[in-house]
């Protein structure tokens, strides 16, 4: 391989590392985020909260998979939509949380 090809391979390798980095914590800070909220949400929350939980369980089983797939591969692009939802939803609702990372900004 040449240097510009491996060059662009190690590029790859960090942004991919970069972006599970951030899922990682984007899922442990939903998961905080909802059980936090659960404790006191009215019955339209908790149906909110269940269905953001169902969208944040199918990301959190997949989401290192998707990034490690081939890109024109089908399945990472399911994934990164759920990504892209879950991150619009955490900027949305909890973007003034002492704990919300600009890198989950959508």
């Amino acid at each position: 391989m040449d240097e510009q090809g491996s060059s662009l391979k190690f590029q790859m390798i960090i942004q991919n590392e970069a972006t599970l980095d951030r899922d990682r914590a984007l899922v442990a800070f939903m998961q905080a985020r909802i059980s936090e909220r659960a404790e006191t949400a009215d019955k339209d929350e908790q149906r909110l909260l269940v269905g953001v939980h169902r969208v944040l369980q199918e990301f959190s089983a997949n989401f290192e998979r998707a990034v490690l797939a081939e890109r024109d591969d089908y399945f990472p692009g399911q994934i990164d939509a759920l990504g892209w939802a879950l991150r619009c939803t955490a900027f949305a609702a909890f973007s003034e949380h002492p704990d919300f990372r600009m890198d989950f900004k959508p």
